[in-house]
């Protein structure tokens, strides 16, 4: 390098423009000393800092050059110095409680480096650690200092912040994240705050699994337990104390508190609140004064503290009456009454004592922690200095302990790291009702349970003035209180929000969805959606002692419960017992498109070849058509436990008949053991019956099933009673033999012996326990989908819908149904109603909507059938009929529609209305269809029976009217009214573009007192409601036919003798002299002698009839004109006394006969020559000739209806009218029917 540089400096002088100057040679020579000799580097100055604490540093200083080390090792100040100058070395310490010393700070820099500088820290006095211990971590928290210093931890065992405080100076800890699913809290949240004492100073931190919800803590952040409760009915079982006696204990019995029992031998004296923290049930077993610790996963109970067994010291306070402070049974409680936790502590709630105490969960250690014991409501930031009266709720919910203050009416708040105790809602002592925006102005009655959920508190509220009612406190602005449900009104209704009432609503726990609710007087655990505000009773009804379903599970004074997420559980005061509810339905096959069990893993095996049909619902593939001779459905495995004291079964069915006895379901092995459903489709029977087996069967029901329609059947035992229930309504039947234990699975549609059931089946259900009369009727609801109103009349005026409009019923009176069923339809004298006042829920203005009925009219006048909204144009609707029309109305501005006369016959009516488009459907088939505006409103009130205006009073029978809040298709309108013959496609409402022609049915007879068999019921006239206007009479009293009620297989009919030549005529028609047509006729032959005719259209025209000769009963369609049989049975069709369902097609050339659908042998030829030239059309009378009775042969027996149609029906439309007749008479059909 030296030898570059002077050839540079040459460079650089030759290259400067410098002037010419004559220099002494010794300048040149320095000159090039100063580029040639050694170059200064200097020396370094620095040395080594050692004893640094975490978290702080020293800044050292050396001539204005500073230089910062925040670990121990050694520093160097960036500038060197050189030889001669001097260096004094300062620091400054940063961090608290950090001191420190210098060493060789100064001097002067020599020929070497200077590196003995040394800083010497250490820890000042009076500064302390500040540390957290963790445990049951899994993932990692957070944790802060005074709001500055923050620690990340992620494993259990000690972290210390790295910022020393100094005596004298505050502290404050909180958490500031826990990982999702994990709740981590202070072992002694008191303690998280404070002044640094001498000493260091650790917090410590429990963490569990789970979340807090309500006080509790809960697998998962929310669930809903109401809807699977509710939906399944719910099952009320005992966990731990005396069993009741259904459940193999000895009752309802008190006992002291021991170290440890198992379920069936603990004992409880008056247990109140209950908690959980996820593994354990905390009980506080008042009138023994501990608190008993339940394991979950199998109900060993033992004592976790209290019990004054000695050690204890007294608490801290004003009144110390029985408190003693210590560790588990050395403490003692003073009247316990509330307990929730945050997984690490338990928060006792003294009522007598009035303060609240804490318990470790880990340690048992009890301690004070608010609250004087004194008498009174005073709030202060400490709260041993706070007072509290007769304080009877305790809930912990964000971070703050809630309070009710029973006997201040007041709602109070505790910080559980403060202990600060305020006043949230009421006013001390000012026992009312008032709500308010804010909440020291609001007021309470006699609150008793709180709870937090959702930004809100709710409050269970009790007694006379206000009381019984839901309230609800929001944690935001200025503490709002309103009230959510219940009416004031000291009941047990179930509602929606204020239209419910309670009996002494008491406690309240959550699944972090919805609420439950305990009923002290009304001993029912309720359910309130906080989406809906709907209250739906779970289980519960008198007073006793019963692990059962719905409301035959029994409860005595149920006073507290709480959820863990999983389950509701109960402390079941007056049964001194803690007790859980849970899903009663252990099976269901709905059979919507497969076998498989919906609500578990038990599904369905198919036997034989069972086909997949349209169910009760209209839902297309929703149930499971059996047809007989192997074809059954039964369970993977068998029913756990296997039961047989208190069950319930049910299913839809469908028979379709086939004769003798046929399992609907069975569980266990027919013949041997186990229970099921039988019904006898033997003649006219269609009755059931319970069967136990090798045990024996019961009697037989009184009332029968229809065939093909669609009826709810419940088998029920409630021990030691079987019954059966069909559509909603117990049979009188009752049995009450034990079976034996079922062994083998669970069947429909056979019993595992070869009696298989013909018939659809859908929505099978299974069920532990007796589920109770009104929970069956609620099941037994058809297309309950958009269900706002339903009255299906069975007894009482409830409405089974969603709205619960249940009525005032005002002298209309209980009736026989459409179905023969006793008290099954309600009958109206033309002054009698039904009526709800405001009623809830039902669709208004033009939003869409539903309305049917059954009804059966007695009289002539326009008549209402039901209605509701204003008598204001457009502002109400409802159904009407007259003898002349039916409709929709919307008060003068209806949809009605011309009708050929249905009085004395059941019929179903609809109106639909999806703005602006009206249908009206009559027996399934739409009849007119117009737009209307219509702007209903919901009130004054619901009528049944008249009109909104009080007026128009119907007269005759009503059933099952339903409002739904959608538009039903005509798939669910036919499955709700069945088949009917104006569904064929070829009918037409205008008569003479229509193929129906006559339609004779015994409802139409007009009868009355006489000269006919008998004296009575001789029918004068037989209208055609074909609207053709055929209608047939006798004006002959000894030639009358007689009206049965019963006549043909219980439902009504014509009886017509041959021994006073009976018959009914009127002139020739010759519609029905057609050359095609299709006949449909029932009737009973009850002589079988003589070609006796069913009908004769003219002496020279178309004769049905039943020929003599030819080896057996016959029947024929008779040209008279050509005297030729133009479609003859070519072997016996039928027996006499036997009810025959006959159908019979010819196109002009050829034809069929059925009997039962089933196509039965025939010749035919053709074509007639029919004509109306003389005679008449006679109906049960076949003259041929001569002055009657010689030249004529007369029917002897029943008749029931009678339809022709002028063309050949299509094989579906044959089915429709053959599937009505059917069901109308109870024969079986060999199709299957819709």
């Amino acid at each position: 390098m030296k030898r570059l540089t002077l050839p540079l400096v040459f460079f650089f002088l030759s290259s400067c423009g410098l002037p010419s100057l004559v220099r002494d040679p010794l300048e040149y020579l320095t000159f090039l000393k100063f580029f040639l000799g050694p170059q200064f580097t200097g020396h370094n100055i620095g040395g080594v800092v050692s004893g640094l604490l975490p978290g702080t540093s020293v800044t050292v200083t050396n001539n204005q050059e500073s230089v910062t080390v925040a670990t121990d090792g050694n520093f160097t100040f960036p500038t060197k110095l050189s030889s001669g100058q001097n260096y004094n070395v300062s620091f400054v310490t940063n961090g608290a409680g950090l001191t420190c010393s210098i060493a060789n700070a100064q001097g002067v820099v020599q020929s070497i480096d200077i590196t003995n500088i040394s800083i010497t820290c250490g820890l000042g006095a009076n500064f302390y650690e500040v540390g957290v211990n963790v445990s049951g971590l899994s993932g990692s928290i957070t944790v802060q200092n005074n709001g500055a210093e923050t620690l990340n931890i992620g494993t259990n065992g000690l972290t210390k912040f790295t910022t020393l405080i100094a005596t004298g100076s505050n502290y404050a800890v909180t958490l500031t994240a826990v990982p999702m699913g994990t709740v981590c809290s202070f072992d002694d949240p008191t303690l998280t705050v404070g002044t640094m004492a001498a000493a260091n100073v650790t917090i410590f931190i429990t963490c569990v699994n789970g979340y807090i919800v309500g006080g509790n803590i809960h697998p998962a952040a929310s669930s809903d337990l109401g809807t699977s409760l509710i939906g399944r009915q719910t099952f009320v079982k005992t966990i731990a104390g005396s069993f009741p006696m259904n459940a193999g204990g000895g009752g309802a019995i008190t006992g002291g508190a021991v170290a440890t029992a198992s379920p069936t031998a603990a004992r409880f004296n008056g247990p109140k609140m209950i908690t959980t923290d996820g593994s354990f049930i905390y009980v506080a077993d008042t009138m023994n004064a501990v608190i008993r610790k339940i394991d979950k996963s199998n109900g060993t109970t033992t004592i976790l503290a209290g019990g004054n067994t000695g050690g204890g010291t007294v608490c801290p306070g004003t009144v110390t009456t029985n408190c003693q402070d210590g560790v588990g049974t050395a403490a003692q409680f003073n009247a316990i009454t509330g307990l929730t936790t945050d997984g690490n502590n338990l928060f006792v709630l003294e009522a007598s004592g009035n303060r609240i105490r804490k318990v470790n969960l880990a340690t048992g250690v009890v301690s004070t922690f608010a609250g004087s014991g004194s008498v009174g409501s005073t709030d202060h930031t400490s709260g041993i200095l706070a007072s509290f009266n007769n304080p009877s709720w305790i809930s912990l919910y964000n971070g703050n302990l809630y309070i009710v203050d029973r006997s201040n009416c007041t709602i109070r708040v505790v910080n559980p790291v403060t202990t600060s105790v305020s006043t949230l809602a009421g006013g001390a002592t000012l026992c009312n009702f008032t709500n308010s925006p804010i909440g020291t102005n609001a007021r309470f009655v006699s609150p008793i349970a709180v709870i937090g959920l959702g930004g809100f508190l709710y409050v269970t509220d009790i007694g006379l003035g206000g009381g019984h009612k839901i309230r609800r406190i929001a944690l935001t602005g200025t503490n709002a209180v309103d009230t959510i449900a219940g009416d004031g009104v000291q009941a047990s209704t179930d509602g929606i929000g204020t239209t419910a009432q309670f009996n002494d609503p008491h406690g309240l726990t959550t699944d972090g969805t919805n609420l439950f609710i305990s009923e002290w007087s009304g001993h029912k655990i309720r359910h309130l959606n906080l989406t809906t505000n709907k209250v739906t009773t779970l289980v519960g009804s008198v007073s006793g002692y019963s692990d059962n379903t719905g409301g035959n599970g029994l409860l005595n004074f149920p006073g507290f419960l709480l959820s863990d997420g999983l389950n509701v559980y109960i402390a079941d005061t007056g049964n001194h017992s803690l007790r859980s509810i849970e899903p009663s339905e252990v099976l269901r096959y709905t059979f919507d498109g497969d076998t498989n069990d919906s609500i578990g893993t038990n599904n369905g095996l198919v036997m034989g070849a069972p086909t997949l049909s349209m169910d009760e619902n209209a839902l297309v593939t929703g149930a499971y058509e059996l047809h007989g001779g192997g074809d059954f459905i039964q369970s993977t495995s068998s029913i756990t436990p296997q039961i047989s004291d208190n069950l319930t079964i049910s299913a839809w069915v469908f028979p379709a008949g086939g004769g003798g006895s046929q399992f609907i379901f069975y569980n266990g092995q027919g013949g041997t053991n186990g229970f099921g459903l039988l019904i006898d489709t033997m003649g006219t029977s269609r009755r059931l019956s319970v069967s136990l087996g090798a045990v024996g069967p019961s009697g037989n029901t009184t009332a029968r099933l229809p065939l093909n329609q669609w009826s709810h059947v419940v088998l029920q035992r409630s021990y030691p009673n079987w019954k059966i229930y069909i559509n909603g309504l117990q049979d009188p039947l009752v049995f009450s033999t034990n079976p034996n234990l079922p062994s083998g699975t669970f069947k429909v549609g056979d019993a595992g012996n070869g009696f298989y059931f013909k018939g659809k089946v859908s929505d099978v259900r299974f069920f532990k326990g007796a589920i109770d009369d009104e929970s069956i009727r609620r099941m037994a609801v058809q297309i309950p989908a958009g269900l706002i109103t339903y009255f299906p009349f069975n007894g009482n005026a409830k409405d089974y819908g969603t709205g619960q409009n249940d009525l005032t019923i005002s002298g209309a009176t209980a009736t026989t149904d459409r179905n023969g069923n006793p008290n099954g339809a309600y009958r109206f004298n033309g002054a009698s109603y039904m009526q709800k006042l405001s009623p809830n829920g039902l669709p208004a203005g033009s939003n869409p909507r539903t309305i049917c009925a059954w009804f059966n009219k007695s009289s002539s006048l326009g008549e209402y059938i039901v209605g509701y909204g204003s008598f204001t144009n457009s502002q109400g609707n409802g159904l009407v009929v007259s003898d002349t029309v039916t409709g929709m109305f919307g008060v003068s501005n209806d949809v009605t529609i011309f009708h050929e006369g249905f009085r004395n016959q059941w019929m179903h009516l609809c109106g639909t209305y999806n703005s602006p488009n009206v249908d009206v459907y009559e027996n399934g088939v739409i009849r007119v269809s117009e737009a209307k505006t219509w702007f209903t409103i919901l009130g004054p009130s619901l009528e049944i029976g008249r009109r909104l205006d009080g007026l128009a009073n119907f007269t005759g029978d009503i059933d099952e009217i339903r409002i739904y809040d959608r538009v039903l298709s005509i798939s669910e309108i036919r499955t709700l009214s069945g088949a009917y013959p104006t569904q064929v496609s070829s009918w037409n409402q205008t008569p003479a573009s229509s193929s129906m022609k006559l339609f004779l049915i015994p409802e139409a007879a007009s009868f009355g007192p006489g000269a006919c068999s008998g004296g009575s019921n001789c029918i004068g006239i037989v209208d055609d409601r074909s609207g053709n206007g055929l209608h047939v009479s006798q004006g002959i009293g000894t030639q009358q036919p007689v009206f049965n009620a019963t006549g043909i297989n219980g439902s009504k009919g014509l009886r017509f003798f041959n021994s006073t030549e009976t018959y009914l005529s009127r002139a020739c028609t010759p519609e029905l002299n057609s050359t095609a047509n299709s006949i449909f006729a029932v009737f009973n032959d009850m002589n079988g002698s003589g070609s006796d005719g069913i009908f004769q259209n003219g002496l020279g025209g178309k004769l049905f009839y039943l020929p003599d000769g030819g080896g057996g009963k016959l029947v024929s369609l008779f040209d008279q004109q050509a005297n030729t049989a133009r479609l003859i049975a070519n072997s016996s069709f039928y027996s006499t006394n036997t009810t025959t369902l006959l159908s019979l097609e010819y196109n002009g050339t050829s034809g069929n006969l059925f009997n039962g659908g089933i196509l039965v042998s025939s010749s035919s030829s053709g074509p007639p020559t029919y004509n109306c030239l003389s005679g008449n059309l006679d109906i049960g009378r076949y003259f041929w000739g001569g002055v009657p009775p010689l030249g004529a042969d007369y029917f002897d027996g029943f008749m029931g209806d009678l339809i022709y149609f002028d063309q050949v029906l299509t094989s579906s439309d044959r089915e429709i009218v053959e599937c009505y007749l059917s069901n109308k008479y109870s024969l079986p059909v060999s199709h299957s029917c819709q």
